[in-house]
């Protein structure tokens, strides 16, 4: 499963950053998603689900600031994701990273050339994008979950 949800999240590649947007770039136009967006439509074009066998998508919500609330979002994080240490991560992982200092930015982590990588999407690069997991990002990594 966890290779799969790093080959539909490569996909969404290129969709523009759009806070709260859902939609995935297609032919005719850029889509709009944010971080928590992306996560959300890999797990609905997966299927995905929680402990309770509920599809995760269900449990989406785009009722949020620009400036999340982190205490909420780890809470639903570790009700809906296995929690996992940050040293045992691997491709199709899903992590909870600092921005300005505030858990508040999530990333599914990927497999590349040159080791592991990160796919999310990422407001200064208007843009889901795919980079390398380097130092920078290590930094920020607040927590670590694996989807059941």
């Amino acid at each position: 499963m966890n290779q799969a949800i790093v080959t539909h999240a490569r996909d969404w590649i290129g969709t523009r950053f759009h806070h709260q947007g859902r939609l995935k770039k297609a032919p005719r136009h850029k889509g709009g998603v944010d971080c928590l967006g992306l996560l959300a439509g890999v797990a609905s074009e997966l299927g995905l689900r929680g402990p309770d066998g509920a599809l995760l998508v269900a449990k989406d919500e785009t009722d949020y600031s620009h400036q999340p609330d982190s205490a909420r979002l780890r809470i639903l994080l570790s009700q809906l994701l296995k929690p996992i240490p940050p040293q045992g991560i691997i491709p199709g992982d899903v992590l909870l990273l600092r921005v300005d200092d505030s858990p508040q930015h999530l990333a599914i982590v990927s497999d590349r050339q040159d080791g592991l990588g990160i796919i999310h999407a990422y407001a200064p690069a208007r843009a889901v994008v795919e980079h390398g997991l380097d130092d920078f990002w290590l930094e920020r990594i607040e927590a670590a979950y694996r989807v059941f």
